[in-house]
This record gives C-alpha cells, sequence and structure tokens, in this order.
C-alpha cells in the first residue's frame, strides 16, 4: 500500500485504543509509536538506489515477515522512546506491533509479493484483492476523521476499523467469486485497478497466459492472450544474471519471452499481470551468448 494508508492504519490502531489517564505528552508519543510502526517495515526502502538486484531481493522481504514484526516493532518504539521517554514499553510495543501487522496484511493483500514467513521461507505471498492506493479505504478514513470531530471517543476509529474489515472482505468474496468462473487454468492470479470493484485477472494454461478484465457488474471479459517460452536459454540467463533471479524470486508468477540474434538470445522476463498495461513494470532483459559451434 502507498505509504499515507499505512500511516492512517497506524493512527487508526493508537485512536481506538484505551487512552485513559494519559498525560498529552504520552498520547503524542504513543501515537507517533503506531504511526512509525505502521511505517518501519519500508525501512528497506533505502536499497532502491542500490541497483534493481538488491531492491527486488530485499523489498518486503524479512521486514515484512510475520515473524520478524515483534523485532521491527520493538525497533519502532526505540527510536520514538529517544524523542519521548514518557512512554509505557509494554503498552508501546503492543501498539507498534499491531501497526506493523497492518502494514505487513494491507501489503499481503496488494498486487507486490509479500515476504510473510521469510527467512524461513523465502517465497512472497500476494493476495491481490486491493490496489496500491486505494479510494475507498481513503474514503472511510476521511467519513472517519469527520466523525471524530464530532464525537470525540475511541469507538469512530473502532468503527472505522470494523468498515476497513467488511471492506477487505467484500473485496476478497469478489476476487474469489471472479476467480471461479475459470475454470480449467493451472493457475488464476488477481489484480485490483485503481478503479474500485474492477479487476485484471491473468489466467495461465501450460504456456499460455490469458488475461481478463472483470468485474462484479460486467462479469469477465478476455482482453487478450500471451505466450511464455520455455527455452534453453532462460535456465542460462537465470544462472548467469542476478537481477533475472531475484526478479523471479519477488514474482509469484513470470513468463519469458525469447528472441534469437545472429549471436545471442535475448530472454525477457517478466510479470504477466503488468504485460498488458505497462510491459516494462517489473521486467528485465538478458543477453545470453550463443555458443561458439565445436570444430
Amino acid at each position: 500500500m502507498d505509504n499515507l494508508t499505512h500511516g492512517l492504519l497506524g493512527y487508526m490502531v493508537y485512536a481506538a485504543s484505551s487512552k485513559e489517564e494519559e498525560s498529552n505528552k504520552e498520547k503524542v508519543g504513543y501515537a507517533t509509536v503506531a504511526v512509525v510502526g505502521a511505517e518501519i517495515p519500508d525501512i528497506e526502502g533505502f536499497t532502491t538506489f542500490m541497483g534493481p538486484e538488491i531492491y527486488l531481493t530485499w523489498h518486503r522481504a524479512f521486514t515484512h515477515s510475520i515473524l520478524f514484526s515483534p523485532v521491527i516493532a520493538l525497533l519502532a518504539v526505540a527510536i520514538v522512546f529517544l524523542f519521548n521517554r514518557s512512554l509505557r514499553w509494554g503498552k508501546a510495543w503492543l501498539l507498534a506491533w499491531v501497526a506493523t501487522l497492518t502494514h505487513i496484511g494491507s501489503d499481503w493483500a496488494n498486487t507486490w509479493g509479500t515476504g510473510l514467513l521469510e527467512p524461513l521461507v523465502q517465497e512472497r505471498y500476494s493476495l491481490g484483492i486491493l490496489p496500491i492506493v486505494d479510494v475507498i479505504i481513503l474514503l472511510i478514513f476521511t467519513v472517519g476523521f469527520l466523525l471524530k470531530r464530532k464525537f470525540k471517543t475511541a469507538w469512530v476509529f473502532r468503527g472505522v476499523g470494523v468498515a476497513l474489515i467488511l471492506y477487505i472482505v467484500f473485496q476478497a468474496g469478489h476476487a474469489a467469486w471472479l476467480k471461479s468462473q475459470l475454470d480449467g487454468f493451472d493457475s488464476v492470479t488477481v489484480s485490483a485497478t485503481l478503479m474500485p470493484t474492477q479487476y485484471h485477472m491473468v489466467a495461465q494454461k501450460g504456456d499460455e497466459f490469458h488475461y481478463y478484465d472483470g468485474s462484479f457488474l460486467n462479469g469477465l471479459q478476455k482482453v487478450g492472450k500471451t505466450r511464455t517460452e520455455n527455452h534453453p536459454a532462460v535456465k542460462k540467463a537465470l544462472a548467469s544474471n542476478g537481477e533475472a533471479k531475484a526478479l523471479t524470486r519477488f514474482l509469484s508468477v513470470y513468463g519469458t519471452e525469447v528472441k534469437e540474434t545472429k549471436k545471442a538470445y535475448q530472454v525477457l522476463f517478466y510479470d504477466p499481470r503488468f504485460r498488458l498495461q505497462n510491459p516494462f513494470l517489473l521486467s528485465t532483459e538478458v543477453k545470453v551468448p550463443k555458443e561458439e559451434p565445436s570444430k
């Protein structure tokens, strides 16, 4: 999810909690620790400047792991404690941990893969039921802040939490209903679009990707088809190129395209979810030289 939504989820965790007999300094501290806890899994964002291979290896990896989340939450508390020593560590850590879990859960729900079980399982998981920026979630928060101005109670943001859960359940059910209509495929990958209730779906059968757009009102409409190539050059490209290897590990499903030139094979690795709308997103090309014939 976008960082604004992550921060709002963290604030929701604080605002929905009990704040009896707390000083203003304590309230600011607990609110801050919840927001920092909701943002801190993205601490690996600096790897963006270290090249695609390092970025794809570390982005949404162990900092987004449920197993590592208690440590990440502790780091958030330690950072805030440097500036506000009025915090009670137990309550601060609990707020930060729950906020950290909202970050991990919301990232899991969208299109990009998340390493939920790293370092034990180095696999990325994605439900694809929420877009990176979800206008419905932002609308729910807007209503929540408007109500909070009138009703200054924790129950307002507890209601926001319930509304978010109901919305996510609706999205999950919606996606499951669309997937149920695509029988006979080896796998179906869901990708929610920025338009509410609209999905892009990739159904794989053998070496073919079939693309569909779907919604509750319009059902499914096929919009294209591509073929992934199982060529010997693909394995060589993976063995020789770290970025390609990191990309295929980052993606739950990937496709390949091989073009032959006089002296080499050009192997393209791509994310089929973006193949039609943005073919350059999450893709990389590797040049594999042809072997010289033995004399």
